[in-house]
């Protein structure tokens, strides 16, 4: 992600370092005809050559400018962590199980809350992810009136959304499959996609978390694009789900 910005910096500080050259030379030209009209001939033939050299230094001069600006610009991005991305990327996919294992769950939502809030600093009685995703979730999946669907992660993708200081922040979407467990369970369940946001401090603590199950439609847009779309090398795909309750 790192060289990615670093790349297009060189492109925009490239086009800025040719633009002002060009001008330079534009300017430098015309100072350099000014001089020659402005002077008698037997001037003019003496002239030139001392007036090449001269413009020529300059433009050096600016070109070493401008690489020296662009390199001290480039060495002021911030580095990105890679060792960090992939253990806060670890941190995200335990925090989506710990949030859609409720589904086979036989406690309450009140008492699911509870155990969230207890085990995640950032959650609180106002957070939405307690307030809305945990009901919400519990409900679609069947789990108040006991034990609901089993799903299986089948597919998660994980990226950097920003990196501020030395806090950065992840946007996921996950995809779970239903999984049949004996002739109670729903066997008309679909699919569900939960999109969630997350950020982390240096240390890996987790400061914000945010998630939603994806709509009816979306969710079938969804499944319909992953059915459609072939699979990729390296794709973070469960190659070999695990269940989530």
């Amino acid at each position: 992600m790192n060289e990615h910005i670093k790349d297009r910096l060189r492109q925009h500080t490239g086009k800025l370092l040719i633009g002002a050259t060009g001008t330079l030379l534009a300017l430098s030209v015309l100072t350099l005809g000014s001089s020659l009209v402005g002077d008698s001939p037997a001037a003019s033939d003496t002239r030139p050559d001392a007036l090449v050299q001269r413009l020529k230094s300059d433009l050096d001069k600016a070109q070493a400018e401008l690489r020296t600006q662009h390199a001290a610009l480039l060495n002021q991005l911030p580095g990105v962590d890679v060792e960090r991305v992939d253990r806060d990327t670890a941190t995200g996919r335990s925090l989506l199980l710990s949030l859609t294992d409720s589904s086979a769950s036989t406690r309450t939502v009140k008492e699911q809350q509870a155990l969230l809030d207890a085990r995640y600093g950032c959650l609180d009685h106002e957070s939405r992810v307690l307030t809305e995703f945990v009901p919400e979730w519990m409900t679609a999946t069947g789990a108040v009136q006991g034990s609901g669907t089993t799903y299986t992660l089948a597919g998660l993708d994980i990226d950097v959304s920003r990196v501020q200081g030395l806090d950065y922040s992840f946007t996921g979407v996950a995809r779970l499959d239903p999984v049949r467990v004996g002739a109670d369970r729903n066997s008309t369940a679909k699919s569900e996609f939960v999109v969630f946001t997350y950020a982390t401090s240096q240390d890996g603590t987790v400061t914000l978390l945010d998630a939603y199950r994806a709509s009816s439609r979306t969710r079938d847009a969804l499944a319909a694009a992953d059915k459609d779309r072939p699979a990729e090398p390296g794709s973070t795909a469960a190659s070999s789900p695990k269940p989530t309750g």
